[in-house]
């Protein structure tokens, strides 16, 4: 009986903690937020207001719009933010499970690294949509353009 008064103690002084300190995530003002689907250059449109996105993650029920440039050059998506959408997140891009990823027509070809092993280039036409991503994992490094 004794345990389990001390485990019950235990476990309130951890909850009790735990709750005391919220973590605070970075975030943007909703407002400045577009509608980035379905995949087109039109939706995808950079201005001063919005996010630059040309590719975009997609995780369960959450999307990630990030940049690629597209010279050609290999990217760690470690020092890529993305923008989380709908809970307005901005996050490093290799920290996500990815499970479909859209390229804006125009911006193509793209290639993409997980770290399960996973490679594939998204050619990145108009009306492709999403690729899955199997099995779902982190996406390590890409790149965007000609090589």
């Amino acid at each position: 009986m004794y345990i389990i008064t001390i485990v019950a103690v235990w476990i309130t002084a951890l909850l009790g903690t735990a709750s005391a300190n919220p973590i605070i995530r970075k975030s943007i003002n909703p407002d400045y937020l577009k509608a980035r689907s379905p995949l087109s250059l039109d939706v995808f449109v950079a201005t001063a207001d919005a996010w630059p996105t040309n590719v975009v993650f997609v995780g369960g029920s959450q999307s990630y719009g990030l940049w690629i440039p597209t010279d050609g050059s290999w990217y760690d998506l470690g020092s890529i933010e993305c923008l989380g959408l709908p809970a307005n997140a901005i996050g490093d891009c290799n920290d996500v499970t990815i499970n479909q990823i859209g390229v804006v027509a125009g911006y193509g070809p793209c290639t993409f690294v997980g770290n399960a092993g996973y490679s594939a280039t998204i050619p990145g036409n108009p009306g492709d949509g999403y690729y899955t991503v199997g099995p779902p994992q982190n996406i390590l490094s890409a790149t965007c353009g000609p090589a």
